[in-house]
């Protein structure tokens, strides 16, 4: 319910700045962690945090290069405000265009939550042929609960947040496992595999409703359905290489252990070498769709 109230701000004294919502359908905290984390009024209220010449923010430390462009798309979020004014601030229900809570509307948001969850790819998380804890895995990736550096912020940890393989943003679960640049070459190696065009979703519980779908269209569909879960296993235990041990290798590698992930758990058995895994990757090929 709290989550379909919005706050309409007055004078700012009775909102707090960083854990209401005030500007957009989030908290500044969970908008911007990176953000949050360098700041130093994290219980401020938004009258403390202004004065006549605007935002007056105050960070523990400078800001490296890379942290520029999220400090520029902070501040554009903060422009969508509206200036205060001598008005008291009034929390306003959402879901009604006067603001006042109506028990009508609240029925209908909790009815449309719950015709959601129908939708939710558990099949394909728990029912896969992956190990057990990679379906936990997946299913914490799908929830965005994995334990990646914006997560870990929203805990409270302070992090010089980077993607450990671009290196150019911070570090989330839809970047790391969706959009970073190698893991997006991943991805389009196994969807040239397939044969087919596919445009990736934004969320990765709707990666897996879209490769779901398209999966059950293919004669190994069953082979199909735990492509994502190996990829992201893949990605997750070279990020992890990457922050704890300081070891890197090239993409190149990267590429052969996640096609010999996907054969061991397709096969149930450890390839002798590259050839036995190329003879099964065109066995698929021949029976796409």
């Amino acid at each position: 319910m709290w989550g379909n109230s919005v706050i309409k701000v007055g004078n700012g004294r009775k909102t707090m700045f960083w854990n209401d919502i005030w500007v957009g359908q989030t908290p500044l905290r969970q908008q911007f962690p990176d953000i949050y984390n360098l700041n130093q009024q994290k219980l401020a209220t938004i009258s403390e945090i202004t004065n006549a010449q605007g935002w007056n923010l105050s960070f523990r430390r400078l800001l490296n290069d890379w942290e520029v462009e999220r400090m520029i798309q902070f501040y554009n979020t903060l422009e969508q405000a509206k200036s205060l004014n001598f008005e008291e601030d009034k929390l306003l229900w959402s879901l009604d265009k006067g603001g006042k809570f109506r028990v009508k509307a609240a029925y209908k948001m909790l009815n449309i939550s719950t015709e959601t969850k129908e939708w939710w790819p558990w099949k394909m998380i728990w029912k896969g042929k992956i190990p057990h804890k990679v379906a936990c895995f997946t299913w914490l990736v799908a929830s965005q609960a994995v334990l990646t550096q914006d997560n870990l912020m929203k805990r409270g940890r302070q992090l010089c947040s980077r993607c450990f393989f671009c290196e150019a943003v911070t570090e989330t679960v839809n970047h790391l496992f969706l959009q970073c640049k190698v893991t997006g070459k991943l991805w389009q190696w196994f969807i040239n595999l397939r044969g087919i065009g596919w445009a990736m979703p934004r969320h990765t519980s709707e990666v897996l409703a879209c490769w779901n779908r398209d999966g059950n269209q293919s004669e190994h569909k069953e082979r199909w359905k735990i492509v994502p879960s190996c990829i992201w296993w893949t990605i997750w235990k070279e990020r992890n290489q990457r922050c704890f041990e300081n070891k890197n290798i090239p993409f190149q590698s990267i590429k052969m252990n996640c096609l010999a992930t996907f054969y061991f758990w397709c096969i149930h058995s450890v390839p002798k070498d590259i050839g036995e895994i190329n003879l099964f990757l065109d066995s698929l090929k021949e029976y796409r769709r």
